[in-house]
Protein backbone atom coordinates (compact mmCIF):
# COMPACT_ATOMS: atom_id res chain seq x y z
CA UNK A 1 0.00 0.00 0.00
CA UNK A 2 3.13 2.07 0.00
CA UNK A 3 2.98 2.25 -3.75
CA UNK A 4 3.27 6.45 -4.61
CA UNK A 5 0.50 6.40 -7.25
CA UNK A 6 -1.85 6.08 -4.05
CA UNK A 7 -1.07 9.07 -2.41
CA UNK A 8 -1.42 10.45 -6.40
CA UNK A 9 -4.89 9.05 -6.62
CA UNK A 10 -5.85 10.56 -2.85
CA UNK A 11 -4.41 13.61 -4.22
CA UNK A 12 -6.77 13.35 -7.07
CA UNK A 13 -10.30 12.70 -5.51
CA UNK A 14 -9.81 15.23 -3.58
CA UNK A 15 -9.34 17.88 -6.43
CA UNK A 16 -12.72 18.29 -6.81
CA UNK A 17 -13.51 18.06 -10.37
CA UNK A 18 -17.26 17.87 -11.50
CA UNK A 19 -17.69 17.89 -14.93
CA UNK A 20 -16.69 21.35 -16.08
CA UNK A 21 -14.32 22.12 -13.58
CA UNK A 22 -11.62 19.82 -13.98
CA UNK A 23 -8.77 22.41 -13.70
CA UNK A 24 -7.72 21.38 -9.90
CA UNK A 25 -7.36 17.92 -11.21
CA UNK A 26 -5.29 18.14 -14.20
CA UNK A 27 -3.16 20.15 -11.93
CA UNK A 28 -2.50 17.86 -9.15
CA UNK A 29 -2.29 14.97 -12.49
CA UNK A 30 0.31 17.55 -14.68
CA UNK A 31 2.27 17.60 -11.33
CA UNK A 32 2.81 14.34 -10.94
CA UNK A 33 3.57 13.54 -14.62
CA UNK A 34 6.23 16.20 -14.44
CA UNK A 35 7.68 14.76 -11.08
CA UNK A 36 8.26 11.32 -12.51
CA UNK A 37 9.93 12.84 -16.35
CA UNK A 38 7.28 13.65 -18.45
CA UNK A 39 6.12 16.89 -20.03
CA UNK A 40 2.40 17.20 -19.44
CA UNK A 41 0.67 19.27 -22.18
CA UNK A 42 -2.48 20.99 -20.93
CA UNK A 43 -5.39 21.63 -23.90
CA UNK A 44 -8.50 23.32 -22.90
CA UNK A 45 -9.79 20.74 -19.90
CA UNK A 46 -7.81 17.80 -21.04
CA UNK A 47 -4.27 16.99 -19.94
CA UNK A 48 -1.69 14.20 -21.94
CA UNK A 49 1.65 12.86 -22.06
CA UNK A 50 3.96 11.22 -24.88
CA UNK A 51 6.17 8.64 -23.98
CA UNK A 52 7.98 8.16 -26.98
CA UNK A 53 11.15 5.34 -27.65
CA UNK A 54 11.38 5.31 -31.46
CA UNK A 55 8.99 6.17 -34.51
CA UNK A 56 6.80 2.79 -34.04
CA UNK A 57 3.34 1.98 -33.28
CA UNK A 58 1.90 4.13 -30.33
CA UNK A 59 -0.82 2.93 -27.18
CA UNK A 60 -3.40 5.48 -25.99
CA UNK A 61 -3.92 5.33 -22.59
CA UNK A 62 -7.08 7.69 -22.00
CA UNK A 63 -9.60 7.95 -18.08
CA UNK A 64 -11.44 10.73 -17.44
CA UNK A 65 -11.38 13.22 -14.71
CA UNK A 66 -14.79 14.60 -14.22
CA UNK A 67 -16.85 12.84 -11.71
CA UNK A 68 -20.58 13.22 -11.45
CA UNK A 69 -22.46 15.82 -8.51
CA UNK A 70 -22.16 14.14 -5.11
CA UNK A 71 -25.67 12.92 -3.79
CA UNK A 72 -26.87 14.06 -0.23
CA UNK A 73 -26.99 10.50 0.58
CA UNK A 74 -22.98 10.25 1.45
CA UNK A 75 -22.31 9.41 5.08
CA UNK A 76 -18.76 11.29 4.82
CA UNK A 77 -17.12 14.04 3.12
CA UNK A 78 -17.11 13.13 -0.78
CA UNK A 79 -13.79 14.72 -1.67
CA UNK A 80 -11.85 13.28 1.99
CA UNK A 81 -9.71 10.96 -0.77
CA UNK A 82 -9.36 9.02 2.74
CA UNK A 83 -7.30 5.69 2.94
CA UNK A 84 -8.77 2.94 5.22
CA UNK A 85 -8.76 -0.51 5.31
CA UNK A 86 -7.15 -1.11 2.43
CA UNK A 87 -9.84 1.96 0.37
CA UNK A 88 -9.08 4.95 -1.44
CA UNK A 89 -12.74 7.06 -0.54
CA UNK A 90 -14.24 9.81 -2.09
CA UNK A 91 -16.34 10.64 -5.33
CA UNK A 92 -14.70 9.98 -8.76
CA UNK A 93 -12.11 7.13 -6.50
CA UNK A 94 -14.11 4.41 -8.92
CA UNK A 95 -15.27 6.05 -11.53
CA UNK A 96 -12.56 6.82 -13.30
CA UNK A 97 -9.90 8.41 -11.12
CA UNK A 98 -8.43 4.78 -10.45
CA UNK A 99 -8.23 4.16 -13.82
CA UNK A 100 -6.58 7.50 -14.41
CA UNK A 101 -3.90 6.68 -11.47
CA UNK A 102 -3.15 3.37 -13.23
CA UNK A 103 -2.88 4.25 -16.24
CA UNK A 104 -0.52 6.82 -15.32
CA UNK A 105 1.08 4.38 -12.97
CA UNK A 106 1.81 2.41 -16.12
CA UNK A 107 3.36 4.93 -18.34
CA UNK A 108 5.76 5.56 -15.60
CA UNK A 109 6.73 1.71 -14.95
CA UNK A 110 7.19 1.34 -19.20
CA UNK A 111 9.43 4.44 -19.42
CA UNK A 112 11.86 3.29 -16.19
CA UNK A 113 11.49 -0.12 -17.79
CA UNK A 114 13.10 1.46 -21.10
CA UNK A 115 11.54 -0.96 -22.62
CA UNK A 116 10.43 -0.50 -26.48
CA UNK A 117 6.92 0.75 -25.95
CA UNK A 118 5.29 3.94 -27.01
CA UNK A 119 2.62 4.98 -25.13
CA UNK A 120 0.41 8.67 -24.82
CA UNK A 121 -1.76 8.92 -21.77
CA UNK A 122 -4.71 11.45 -21.87
CA UNK A 123 -6.78 12.46 -18.68
CA UNK A 124 -9.87 14.18 -20.01
CA UNK A 125 -13.11 16.32 -19.28
CA UNK A 126 -16.78 15.90 -19.78
CA UNK A 127 -16.55 12.22 -19.87
CA UNK A 128 -20.24 12.77 -17.45
CA UNK A 129 -21.64 15.18 -19.65
CA UNK A 130 -20.40 14.95 -23.33
CA UNK A 131 -18.62 18.11 -24.44
CA UNK A 132 -14.83 19.26 -24.64
CA UNK A 133 -13.01 16.12 -24.01
CA UNK A 134 -12.11 13.39 -25.86
CA UNK A 135 -14.92 14.09 -28.54
CA UNK A 136 -12.59 16.88 -29.14
CA UNK A 137 -8.99 15.99 -28.52
CA UNK A 138 -8.65 12.71 -29.99
CA UNK A 139 -7.66 13.11 -33.43
CA UNK A 140 -5.34 16.52 -32.18
CA UNK A 141 -3.39 14.05 -29.66
CA UNK A 142 -0.01 12.48 -30.62
CA UNK A 143 -0.05 9.70 -33.23
CA UNK A 144 -1.89 6.49 -31.69
CA UNK A 145 -2.61 2.98 -33.26
CA UNK A 146 -4.53 1.69 -30.65
CA UNK A 147 -6.36 2.87 -27.49
CA UNK A 148 -7.41 1.51 -24.01
CA UNK A 149 -10.07 3.26 -22.24
CA UNK A 150 -10.22 3.09 -18.86
CA UNK A 151 -13.44 2.52 -17.03
CA UNK A 152 -14.35 0.64 -13.65
CA UNK A 153 -15.06 -2.72 -15.64
CA UNK A 154 -13.61 -5.01 -13.08
CA UNK A 155 -11.09 -5.42 -15.75
CA UNK A 156 -13.48 -6.79 -18.63
CA UNK A 157 -12.62 -6.63 -21.88
CA UNK A 158 -15.18 -4.29 -23.39
CA UNK A 159 -13.94 -4.58 -27.56
CA UNK A 160 -17.06 -2.66 -28.42
CA UNK A 161 -20.02 -1.13 -26.88
CA UNK A 162 -23.61 -0.10 -27.64
CA UNK A 163 -24.50 2.77 -29.69
CA UNK A 164 -27.26 5.18 -28.47
CA UNK A 165 -30.12 6.66 -29.98
CA UNK A 166 -32.87 8.83 -27.94
CA UNK A 167 -35.90 10.77 -29.26
CA UNK A 168 -39.72 11.26 -28.26
CA UNK A 169 -42.66 9.18 -29.23
CA UNK A 170 -45.64 11.53 -29.74
CA UNK A 171 -49.05 9.68 -30.54
CA UNK A 172 -51.99 12.02 -31.20
CA UNK A 173 -55.72 10.93 -29.76
CA UNK A 174 -59.04 13.01 -29.96
CA UNK A 175 -60.32 14.59 -26.80
CA UNK A 176 -63.89 13.46 -25.62
CA UNK A 177 -65.48 12.80 -21.90
CA UNK A 178 -64.25 10.07 -20.31
CA UNK A 179 -68.04 8.03 -19.84
CA UNK A 180 -68.26 8.36 -23.26
CA UNK A 181 -64.55 6.94 -25.38
CA UNK A 182 -66.12 5.92 -28.84
CA UNK A 183 -66.89 9.68 -29.40
CA UNK A 184 -62.97 10.36 -29.11
CA UNK A 185 -59.57 8.73 -29.51
CA UNK A 186 -57.47 8.26 -25.83
CA UNK A 187 -54.24 8.73 -26.93
CA UNK A 188 -52.67 7.47 -24.01
CA UNK A 189 -54.10 3.97 -25.19
CA UNK A 190 -52.61 4.07 -28.59
CA UNK A 191 -49.57 4.67 -26.90
CA UNK A 192 -49.58 1.39 -24.69
CA UNK A 193 -50.15 -0.56 -28.29
CA UNK A 194 -47.19 1.34 -29.91
CA UNK A 195 -44.82 0.02 -26.59
CA UNK A 196 -46.01 -3.35 -27.43
CA UNK A 197 -44.84 -2.59 -31.11
CA UNK A 198 -41.35 -1.22 -29.70
CA UNK A 199 -41.06 -4.29 -27.98
CA UNK A 200 -39.93 -6.34 -30.45
CA UNK A 201 -38.81 -10.07 -29.78
CA UNK A 202 -35.24 -9.26 -31.40
CA UNK A 203 -34.84 -6.40 -28.42
CA UNK A 204 -34.09 -6.47 -24.94
CA UNK A 205 -32.75 -9.83 -25.03
CA UNK A 206 -31.78 -10.57 -20.74
CA UNK A 207 -28.27 -10.45 -19.83
CA UNK A 208 -27.40 -10.30 -23.30
CA UNK A 209 -25.23 -7.07 -24.13
CA UNK A 210 -25.12 -8.02 -27.99
CA UNK A 211 -28.71 -7.38 -28.62
CA UNK A 212 -30.25 -4.05 -28.74
CA UNK A 213 -32.56 -2.24 -26.55
CA UNK A 214 -35.46 0.01 -26.82
CA UNK A 215 -36.98 1.27 -23.69
CA UNK A 216 -39.85 3.89 -22.63
CA UNK A 217 -38.52 5.59 -19.93
CA UNK A 218 -40.78 8.51 -19.27
CA UNK A 219 -44.31 8.85 -20.32
CA UNK A 220 -46.53 11.93 -20.28
CA UNK A 221 -50.14 12.17 -21.25
CA UNK A 222 -53.64 13.83 -20.62
CA UNK A 223 -54.66 16.81 -18.75
CA UNK A 224 -57.68 15.62 -16.75
CA UNK A 225 -58.98 12.63 -15.12
CA UNK A 226 -62.65 12.72 -17.14
CA UNK A 227 -61.30 13.75 -20.13
CA UNK A 228 -59.53 11.27 -22.80
CA UNK A 229 -56.26 12.55 -23.47
CA UNK A 230 -55.70 14.22 -27.12
CA UNK A 231 -51.54 13.37 -26.93
CA UNK A 232 -49.41 11.32 -25.31
CA UNK A 233 -45.41 11.51 -25.30
CA UNK A 234 -43.23 9.16 -24.40
CA UNK A 235 -39.22 9.68 -24.11
CA UNK A 236 -37.33 6.16 -25.30
CA UNK A 237 -33.87 5.11 -24.53
CA UNK A 238 -32.37 2.83 -27.04
CA UNK A 239 -29.50 0.71 -27.60
CA UNK A 240 -28.10 -0.37 -30.76
CA UNK A 241 -25.59 -2.84 -31.80
CA UNK A 242 -23.60 -3.62 -35.44
CA UNK A 243 -26.24 -5.95 -36.32
CA UNK A 244 -28.86 -3.92 -35.83
CA UNK A 245 -27.73 -0.03 -35.49
CA UNK A 246 -28.74 3.83 -35.28
CA UNK A 247 -30.53 3.67 -38.15
CA UNK A 248 -32.40 0.51 -37.92
CA UNK A 249 -33.46 1.42 -34.38
CA UNK A 250 -34.81 5.16 -36.35
CA UNK A 251 -36.29 2.99 -38.85
CA UNK A 252 -38.29 0.39 -36.11
CA UNK A 253 -39.29 3.48 -33.85
CA UNK A 254 -40.70 5.71 -36.77
CA UNK A 255 -42.81 2.14 -37.91
CA UNK A 256 -44.29 1.94 -34.49
CA UNK A 257 -45.11 5.20 -34.07
CA UNK A 258 -46.39 5.43 -37.43
CA UNK A 259 -48.80 2.61 -36.84
CA UNK A 260 -50.57 4.75 -34.43
CA UNK A 261 -50.52 7.74 -36.86
CA UNK A 262 -47.56 9.22 -34.53
CA UNK A 263 -44.55 10.45 -35.80
CA UNK A 264 -40.74 9.34 -33.57
CA UNK A 265 -38.57 12.67 -33.19
CA UNK A 266 -35.16 12.07 -32.66
CA UNK A 267 -32.60 14.11 -30.47
CA UNK A 268 -29.65 12.32 -29.49
CA UNK A 269 -27.99 9.74 -32.29
CA UNK A 270 -24.65 10.90 -32.56
CA UNK A 271 -23.02 7.40 -30.57
CA UNK A 272 -23.19 4.39 -33.00
CA UNK A 273 -22.09 0.90 -32.18
CA UNK A 274 -18.27 0.45 -31.59
CA UNK A 275 -16.33 -2.76 -32.01
CA UNK A 276 -12.91 -4.39 -32.27
CA UNK A 277 -12.23 -7.07 -33.93
CA UNK A 278 -10.87 -10.32 -31.64
CA UNK A 279 -8.65 -11.12 -33.77
CA UNK A 280 -6.98 -7.47 -33.14
CA UNK A 281 -3.09 -7.18 -31.94
CA UNK A 282 -5.18 -5.02 -29.19
CA UNK A 283 -7.44 -7.25 -27.92
CA UNK A 284 -5.36 -10.41 -28.69
CA UNK A 285 -2.68 -8.81 -26.40
CA UNK A 286 -6.05 -8.38 -23.57
CA UNK A 287 -6.88 -11.69 -23.77
CA UNK A 288 -3.53 -12.89 -23.82
CA UNK A 289 -3.19 -10.71 -20.41
CA UNK A 290 -6.47 -11.57 -19.08
CA UNK A 291 -7.25 -14.60 -19.74
CA UNK A 292 -10.78 -13.98 -20.57
CA UNK A 293 -12.80 -13.68 -23.87
CA UNK A 294 -14.20 -10.31 -25.05
CA UNK A 295 -17.26 -8.88 -24.06
CA UNK A 296 -19.47 -5.31 -24.39
CA UNK A 297 -19.45 -1.81 -22.65
CA UNK A 298 -23.16 -2.13 -21.29
CA UNK A 299 -23.40 1.87 -21.78
CA UNK A 300 -21.78 4.92 -23.61
CA UNK A 301 -17.95 6.45 -22.93
CA UNK A 302 -15.07 7.84 -24.61
CA UNK A 303 -14.73 4.78 -26.65
CA UNK A 304 -16.47 6.00 -29.05
CA UNK A 305 -14.51 8.80 -29.84
CA UNK A 306 -11.33 6.45 -30.40
CA UNK A 307 -13.52 3.97 -32.70
CA UNK A 308 -11.21 4.87 -35.55
CA UNK A 309 -8.20 2.73 -34.03
CA UNK A 310 -8.62 -0.53 -32.23
CA UNK A 311 -10.01 0.03 -29.00
CA UNK A 312 -11.37 -1.49 -25.75
CA UNK A 313 -12.59 -0.37 -22.66
CA UNK A 314 -11.12 -1.86 -19.44
CA UNK A 315 -9.98 -0.37 -16.06
CA UNK A 316 -10.31 -1.37 -12.30
CA UNK A 317 -13.01 -0.93 -9.82
CA UNK A 318 -16.38 -2.19 -9.95
CA UNK A 319 -19.35 -0.95 -11.50
CA UNK A 320 -22.05 -0.80 -8.75
CA UNK A 321 -19.79 1.51 -6.79
CA UNK A 322 -19.88 4.30 -9.89
CA UNK A 323 -22.59 7.48 -9.04
CA UNK A 324 -23.37 5.62 -5.99
CA UNK A 325 -22.86 7.28 -2.20
CA UNK A 326 -19.60 6.22 -0.58
CA UNK A 327 -17.79 5.68 -3.81
CA UNK A 328 -14.25 3.83 -3.04
CA UNK A 329 -11.74 2.18 -5.01
CA UNK A 330 -9.72 -0.90 -3.29
CA UNK A 331 -5.81 -0.32 -3.37
CA UNK A 332 -4.55 -3.41 -4.94
CA UNK A 333 -6.98 -2.84 -7.94
CA UNK A 334 -5.35 0.40 -8.47
CA UNK A 335 -2.18 -1.65 -8.20
CA UNK A 336 -3.55 -4.70 -10.65
CA UNK A 337 -4.44 -2.04 -12.95
CA UNK A 338 -0.81 -0.96 -13.37
CA UNK A 339 0.02 -4.68 -14.26
CA UNK A 340 -2.67 -4.72 -16.58
CA UNK A 341 -2.11 -1.99 -18.37
CA UNK A 342 2.00 -2.28 -18.68
CA UNK A 343 1.36 -6.04 -19.74
CA UNK A 344 -0.77 -4.98 -22.41
CA UNK A 345 0.68 -2.30 -23.51
CA UNK A 346 4.47 -4.48 -23.71
CA UNK A 347 2.38 -7.72 -25.42
CA UNK A 348 0.62 -5.27 -27.77
CA UNK A 349 3.74 -3.44 -29.14
CA UNK A 350 5.20 -6.57 -29.74
CA UNK A 351 2.25 -7.71 -31.89
CA UNK A 352 1.87 -4.41 -33.78
CA UNK A 353 5.61 -4.45 -34.19
CA UNK A 354 5.93 -8.01 -35.67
Amino acid sequence: MDHPIIPFLQRLVRAQSISGNEHAAIAVWAEAAEAAGFTAHVSGRNVYLEHRVDDGPALLFNSHLDTVKASDSWTRDPWDGALEEGRVHGLGANDAKASVAAQLGAAIRIAESGAPVNVVVCASCDEETGGEGMEVIAKDLPRYEAAVIGEPNDFAIAAGQRGLVKGYLRIPGQRAHASRPWQGRNAVHAAARVIARVEASHLNVPEDLTKATAQVTMIEGGVQSNVLPDTCVMTVDCRTTPEFDNAAMVAHLQAAAASEGGVFEVYSNRFLPVHTPSDSDLVAAAMDVMGTQPTVFPSVCDLFWVGHVPSVVMGPGKPPRSHQADEFVRVDEVLEGIDRYVAIATKWSARARS
